[in-house]
């Protein structure tokens, strides 16, 4: 059984917390492990943050790992949307 790792989003999922973010998803990007992503709380999301989410679940796409979220604020869902990722980001059903 693979084991579960749930991520909670920054509350500001910008280009000022990107590296941090990154710190925090690259050692998931082994596949070793499914990943949870709780976006519940983010209250500003900008291109770069959402480019580095796209990324990080590209990545565990070509492992065996899957990538799932267990919730979505609005303000994640409309700058998704905005930005046309919404679907490539698995959010099209929040």
């Amino acid at each position: 059984m693979t084991a579960v790792k749930t991520v909670d989003l920054p509350d500001n999922l910008t280009i000022a917390n990107a590296e941090s973010l990154h710190h925090d998803l690259e050692p998931l990007t082994n596949g070793t492990e499914d990943v949870i992503l709780n976006g519940a709380d983010v209250q500003r999301a900008d291109t770069a943050g959402l480019q580095l989410i796209y990324v990080f679940i590209q990545t565990l796409q070509k492992s065996s790992a899957s990538v799932s979220w267990s919730g979505a604020s609005t303000a994640l869902l409309d700058a998704s949307e905005q930005l046309g990722l919404k679907s490539h980001l698995a959010l099209d059903s929040f």
